[in-house]
């Protein structure tokens, strides 16, 4: 075989095993955060939760947008925390045709427990790597990511 055959083929080895170690950690990683949110809360309504903390009052087009997800989504996204008692839906001061989703006092409450929570097993879960691997980590996942 030629030396150049075994580079390429030896490259699409390499790839493939990151492919299936990629699925194998998001998918163990996705099942251990659910866990962590404890059935109290979607990632997407965390998320949700987490922009409104972060950012104040907005609207579901804005929150579309910044999470890439359709406005249909955070209509049903919105309705769920709406029931729970974490949002609300006001009309803006500055514009009365505008809604904007508000974060609740109870819904701010929730989302300081379940980030801590989720800080905790990030910390555990990494807790035998190194400040360096873990800066390694954050380098070839902003380069996979693009940025």
């Amino acid at each position: 075989m030629e030396k150049g055959a075994c580079i390429v083929r030896k490259r699409h080895e390499l790839i493939h095993e990151m492919e299936l170690l990629f699925r194998s950690v998001f998918r163990q990683l996705r099942q251990e955060i659910n866990s962590v949110y404890d059935s109290e809360l979607s990632t997407n309504e965390f998320m949700v939760l987490r922009m409104l903390t972060e950012s104040g009052p907005q609207k579901s087009t804005d929150i579309s947008k910044h999470l890439k997800v359709s406005a249909s989504h955070i209509t049903a996204v919105t309705d769920l925390l709406l029931s729970k008692g974490y949002v609300e839906r006001k009309r803006s001061a500055t514009d009365r045709r505008i809604v904007e989703i508000v974060l609740t006092e109870e819904g701010y409450y929730i989302f300081k427990e379940i980030e801590e929570k989720k800080q905790a097993y990030f910390f555990e879960r990494f807790n035998d790597f190194t400040d360096e691997e873990i800066q390694i980590i954050n380098t070839l996942f902003r380069k996979i990511n693009g940025s």
